[in-house]
C-alpha cells in the first residue's frame, strides 16, 4: 500500500512540477490589429479564445500587445510599427511569440529573429508573406472556396461567382490566391470565379451589390466598413446586401451567416487558435521551432440560416441539415 501511495505521490509531483516549469514562460501575443477591433470581431476573439484556453490547461497566461497594422495609413507606417515591435518583443524577451493576421506576420514576425514565432489567422498564402523563415512556424487558413461553391450551385444553381469585402492586406492576399487558382476552383466546384470586389466605404459596397456581375456573392470581411464618419456594423452589412442583392449570398464566418447569408463552410477559428498555440506548447517542451513545420487549419464547420433559405424558396436537404454544426432559424 506504502508503494502505491508513493508512486501516486510521484506522479501528482510530476504532475505539480510540469504545470510550475511552464507557468514560467513567457508568451506574447501580436494581433495586427487594435484591441478594439479584436474586440468587436468574433472571428478574432474565438481564435484569441482558443489560444488563452490551450495555454490556461498548462497554467499560462499569456501577455497581449495589440499592434494596429491594418489600420495603418500605408505600408512604410507599418514597416515603422513592425520594427519598433520587433525591437519591444526584444527588451520583453519572451519564450514564444505568436502574431495573429498578415501584417502581423510581414511587418513584425519577419523582424523577430531570436525567438520562435508562431502565426495564426493568416489569410494569405504563407509564400505570399515572406515564408519560410527558420524560426517561424504557423498555422494557415485551410480554404473551403469549393465546398462554399459547389453546395450553392448544388442548392442554388448558380455557376459563378465574385467576392466582396473590406480592403485589407489579408484580402488582398485572398484576392491573389484565388485569381492564381481560379482555373483549378472552377475544375473542383463547376463555378467560375469571377473577381473579388474590395472596398473602403459602405457606399462602395453598396454600388456593387446593385450592380453584380456573378450569380452569387460570397462574402469575405464586412467589418469596418464606413459611409462617412460612421462605421457600419456587420449586421447591419449583411442584412442589406441580403435585402438588396438579386442573386443568393453566402458567407464565410459564422456571424454572417446568423445575420442573413445563406450558409457557409467556414474555419473554426476557435480551433484555428488551439492548433497554433499546440505548436507553441510543443516549443515550449523542447522541441526547436525549425523542426516544427508549418499547417493548414484541420478543423471547418457547416452553418446554415434556415430563415434566409425559407425566405429564397431554397429547400436545404436532410442530410445536409442532419450534419450542420449550427442551423439558424
Amino acid at each position: 500500500m506504502k508503494r502505491y501511495g508513493a508512486v501516486i505521490l510521484m506522479m501528482a509531483m510530476g504532475i505539480l512540477f510540469s504545470g510550475a516549469a511552464y507557468a514560467s514562460e513567457k508568451i506574447l501575443v501580436i494581433p495586427g490589429v487594435s484591441e478594439a477591433t479584436a474586440t468587436s470581431m468574433e472571428t478574432y476573439q474565438d481564435c484569441i479564445k482558443g489560444i488563452t484556453e490551450t495555454l490556461g490547461t498548462k497554467g499560462l497566461v499569456p501577455e497581449f500587445l495589440y499592434v494596429d497594422l491594418d489600420d495603418a495609413p500605408d505600408d512604410m507606417v507599418r514597416e515603422q510599427l513592425g520594427k519598433s515591435t520587433a525591437q519591444k518583443v526584444k527588451e520583453m524577451a519572451p519564450k514564444v511569440v505568436m502574431v495573429l493576421n498578415d501584417n502581423a506576420v510581414k511587418y513584425i514576425g519577419l523582424n523577430i529573429t531570436e525567438v520562435p514565432v508562431v502565426f495564426a489567422f493568416v489569410f494569405g498564402a504563407p509564400e505570399t508573406l515572406g515564408l519560410p523563415k527558420t524560426n517561424i512556424t504557423g498555422v494557415a487558413r485551410r480554404s473551403y472556396a469549393v465546398d462554399n461553391w459547389k453546395m450553392a450551385k448544388d442548392l442554388t444553381g448558380a455557376k459563378t461567382v465574385a467576392l466582396l469585402s473590406k480592403a485589407g492586406f489579408s484580402m488582398a492576399g485572398v484576392k491573389q490566391v484565388l485569381s492564381a487558382q481560379a482555373a483549378g476552383l472552377e475544375k473542383l466546384s463547376g463555378v467560375k470565379y469571377m473577381d473579388m470586389f474590395l472596398c473602403e466605404t459602405f457606399d462602395e459596397w453598396q454600388n456593387h451589390v446593385k450592380n453584380w456581375p456573378a450569380e452569387m456573392i460570397y462574402l469575405a470581411d464586412t467589418s469596418r466598413l464606413k459611409q462617412g464618419d460612421k462605421e457600419i456594423s456587420r449586421a447591419e452589412v449583411v442584412i442589406w446586401t441580403v435585402a438588396n442583392s438579386m442573386v443568393p449570398v453566402i458567407a464565410s464566418n459564422e456571424e454572417d451567416t446568423e445575420n442573413g447569408a445563406l450558409f457557409s463552410v467556414v474555419t473554426s477559428t476557435k480551433h484555428w487558435g488551439i492548433q497554433a498555440t499546440e505548436m507553441t506548447l510543443k516549443i515550449l517542451a523542447g522541441t526547436p521551432v525549425e523542426q516544427i513545420p508549418m499547417e493548414t487549419v484541420n478543423k471547418g464547420a457547416l452553418l446554415v440560416n434556415a430563415k434566409t433559405a425559407a425566405k429564397m424558396g431554397v429547400e436545404i436537404p436532410y442530410e445536409i441539415l442532419s450534419t450542420a454544426d449550427a442551423v439558424f432559424e
